[in-house]
């Protein structure tokens, strides 16, 4: 085949170069040697060796130029067009139709002519690749004896080639040859134990090892609801094991493989916080729109306990309300582990719109208030304890059952069993802290704008509280008992406003409590840039866009 590919070549580049005579009438057939025509003669189609006549008169066609005419320069650079474009050829099958007759090749297939199932064996004089697209089919053919390449596999009918469902991640320059490496991760619950926790990622073995080193364990023991855990394996054998605690991402312990040894140590950064951004309109339930826009049912929560003080979400809430919220997503080694803190967040409800910053004070707690600086929640909650039963209603001319004499009732008595945690009800300072007379072992807490509760015949304070202390609305301030004069457990819990005491169950409680000067030209600082992106989300909620976590993020 690569003869006659050289032949046909030769043969049209010298007519290309006019060494050939065009006119067959002047050619004469000779029968002399090689040797004595080496500079008159040439070759035709036939491989014969011809001759032009020898003749004084002038050619007829003056488009066809003698041998003898042309010049040596010529035919050398033919020659070495030869050679150039001889060494260049390509061994390869023929194609029986044009590769390019259709440019869209949707699939490749492998597709054997004849198979003997039974051997697991090919004919060879019959097997044929061929290349399917989705209107026509090119095969290449004679590829020879192609059994070394299937290796006895099983062959399907046809086999389309898909994609993997994730590329393989890997650092430019270098090339990723181990992965049987894995992260799992498991967020602590509130019934969890040690033991529960490693066998949720998978190295319950590796407990005992780990209790050996009295360092690593005291650690793993301060694990509590809502720790993120994650454990990186090798070969099945633990090699990273990292964890951090709820709302305190900055901070990790890592638990890594020293040897036949483990060691700990606390790192900052570990953990990746970043802002996710969301906007969805409620069509089926807000737990249930909220899923689908790929937000957390812990940022919901969070959402929904921001905006109830002004909305009753068991039945305010109507189909065509929108939702938008800015919050935290944490990140551990590219993957995302878990959702922090609501940030930001616009609720309208049946056209109201409502929207909320959150802030961190100076002393590190947070809270929620308007983009004007104003507290989301109300001042003040009416009880200090969960689902108590009130035993005794404010009264001035109540008879004391222990005194036996008229004496006024400036409180509100919640009867509860000894132990239960007592709640302060509003943002104040510890004023005092220690026993008083007939009220047993009492706090008090000084709140802004002349207000003052009391919470009185506590059997025990919270451990470590003192005076001075700032306390935050719902935080634990002490336990119910009996101390002082009291016929049972229970809370004397009163409340003042300018030094007066008045009924807390009846009494208008303010809306809120506004920041201090410098509180809220902080605030301010701190909430533009938050108060810009609510913007633009209700912008996208508007107009029925929906954001969801991966686009926001």
């Amino acid at each position: 085949m690569r003869l006659i590919f050289i032949h046909t070549f030769f043969i049209y580049t010298l007519r290309a170069l006019n060494l050939l005579s065009k006119d067959r009438n002047n050619i004469v057939y000779s029968n002399k040697s090689w040797n004595d025509v080496t500079n008159k003669y040439d070759l035709l189609d036939d491989l014969e060796i011809v001759i032009k006549k020898e003749s004084s008169e002038p050619v007829a066609d003056n488009n066809i130029a003698p041998v003898n005419h042309t010049s040596w320069l010529s035919r050398s650079a033919v020659f070495i067009a030869l050679v150039a474009v001889i060494g260049n050829i390509p061994v390869q099958s023929h194609l029986i139709k044009d590769a390019h007759a259709n440019s869209t090749v949707k699939t490749f297939e492998i597709i054997p002519t004849e198979i003997d199932i039974a051997n697991n064996s090919l004919d060879s004089s019959s097997k044929a690749i061929q290349l399917a697209s989705s209107e026509d089919s090119l095969q290449l053919q004679d590829i020879g004896n192609i059994e070394d390449l299937l290796q006895g596999e099983d062959i399907l009918e046809s086999k389309e080639l898909q994609l993997p469902a994730r590329a393989l991640e890997t650092y430019a320059g270098q090339v990723n040859t181990e992965n049987t490496s894995k992260w799992v991760t498991y967020h602590v619950k509130s019934y969890d134990n040690i033991t529960n926790i490693f066998y949720k990622v998978g190295h319950q073995a590796l407990l005992k090892t780990l209790k050996q080193n009295k360092e690593i364990y005291k650690q793993i023991e301060k694990l509590k609801s809502g720790s993120i855990v994650r454990a990186n394996s090798a070969k099945g054998e633990l090699s990273n094991l990292v964890f951090t605690h709820p709302n305190d991402s900055k901070r990790s312990y890592v638990i890594s493989k020293n040897g036949d040894d483990y060691q700990g140590t606390w790192k900052n950064d570990v953990f990746e916080v970043r802002q996710a951004r969301a906007s969805f309109t409620i069509e089926n339930g807000l737990f249930f729109d909220g899923k689908k826009a790929k937000v957390d049912n812990k940022v919901i929560k969070q959402l929904v306990k921001v905006f109830d003080w002004d909305i009753d979400f068991s039945h305010d809430v109507r189909v065509g309300d929108k939702v938008t919220a800015v919050y935290e997503e944490i990140f551990h080694d590219g993957d995302k582990v878990g959702t922090q803190n609501l940030l930001a967040a616009e609720f309208i409800n049946k056209g109201r719109q409502f929207r909320s910053i959150r802030y961190t004070y100076a002393d590190g707690k947070s809270d929620y208030f308007t983009p004007q600086g104003r507290e989301m929640k109300k001042a003040f909650i009416r009880t200090p304890i969960e689902h108590a039963r009130v035993s005794s209603h404010f009264n001035p001319g109540r008879f004391h059952p222990k005194l036996h004499k008229i004496r006024a009732h400036k409180g509100t008595d919640f009867a509860a069993r000894t132990g239960t945690p007592i709640m302060t009800t509003g943002n104040g300072v510890v004023k005092f802290l220690g026993r008083k007379g007939g009220y047993g072992k009492t706090v008090i807490i000084q709140h802004r704008d002349g207000y003052t509760t009391t919470y009185a015949h506590m059997s025990r304070y919270k451990k470590g509280l003192k005076v001075g202390d700032k306390v935050y609305q719902s935080d634990l301030i002490g336990y119910v008992g009996q101390s002082g004069l009291a016929t049972g457990p229970h809370l004397h819990y009163e409340f003042h406003q300018d030094k007066k005491a008045v009924n807390a169950m009846t009494v208008a409680l303010p809306n809120s409590m506004s920041l201090s000067k410098s509180e809220l030209q902080d605030f301010r600082n701190k909430a533009v840039n938050l108060v810009l992106q609510l913007n633009v989300l209700h912008r996208f909620v508007e107009a029925d866009i929906e954001i969801d976590s991966a686009i926001g993020g």
